[in-house]
């Protein structure tokens, strides 16, 4: 019910994912990232608890492969699940089980990893990862969005999605520097881009207010003078 992506901008180190479904508020259960660390995708038959997994794998030296296994591993159903994992060094790996739903694929190399199931076409993961890799000169932010866009018009789940998420981290602050949502609509992607719209060109902004609010510019609402 899900097609997503992990990506590594091998320039300025940050991590980010994008996932959408067709079941409400996947961005609750499927991107998981830490800074520094990478990033775990979890879906199909979603097990959040196996992100914590893969996380504890890379933080003990680990590779994304290793990452992986482990979860398989940790896992009392592997066969239902779908994973991927990019770590901080670019590495990285996918999995799915033979249970997994419906028309589903899964690709990855470095800086980048795509799995998805339940799919109009079984060649959108790796259409997407491609093209990932192939735009290198946008933003880490853009690059995501403009890649799941990729399997939307090559038909996307053969449900209609209903949720997105969009979650980024930069490698010099340990909470996210987006992480946007569409939790249920009959456009998630649609409203995903109104979204960044609004929030993108105020995102570094926020970072600052965080680390340094002496700097932070004033958005001129009541009382903010």
């Amino acid at each position: 019910m899900t097609f997503s992506v992990a990506g590594r901008c091998s320039k300025t180190g940050a991590l980010g994912a994008i996932v959408t479904s067709s079941s409400p508020a996947v961005g609750a259960r499927c991107p998981w990232i830490k800074s520094n660390i990478g990033i775990v995708l979890t879906q199909n038959v979603t097990d959040p608890r196996l992100a914590d997994v893969g996380f504890s794998t890379i933080e003990n030296g680990y590779n994304a492969e290793s990452a992986i296994r482990t979860m398989i591993a940790a896992s009392d159903f592997p066969e239902y699940r779908q994973l991927a994992v990019v770590d901080a060094q670019g590495q990285a790996a996918v999995f799915t089980g033979e249970k997994a739903l419906g028309v589903h694929g899964d690709y990855y190399t470095d800086n980048v990893a795509c799995i998805g199931n339940l799919l109009s076409d079984p060649t959108i993961p790796e259409a997407m990862g491609r093209y990932f890799n192939q735009h290198r000169g946008k933003s880490l932010e853009e690059r995501l969005i403009s890649t799941i866009e990729v399997g939307f018009e090559m038909g996307g789940e053969l449900d209609q999605e209903h949720s997105i998420a969009l979650l980024i981290y930069h490698p010099d602050t340990p909470f996210a520097y987006i992480d946007l949502r569409v939790d249920y609509s009959e456009d998630p992607f649609g409203d995903l881009k109104k979204l960044w719209e609004i929030y993108g060109p105020q995102a570094e902004s926020y970072k600052v207010r965080a680390i340094r609010p002496d700097d932070a510019p004033s958005y001129g609402v009541k009382g903010d003078e």
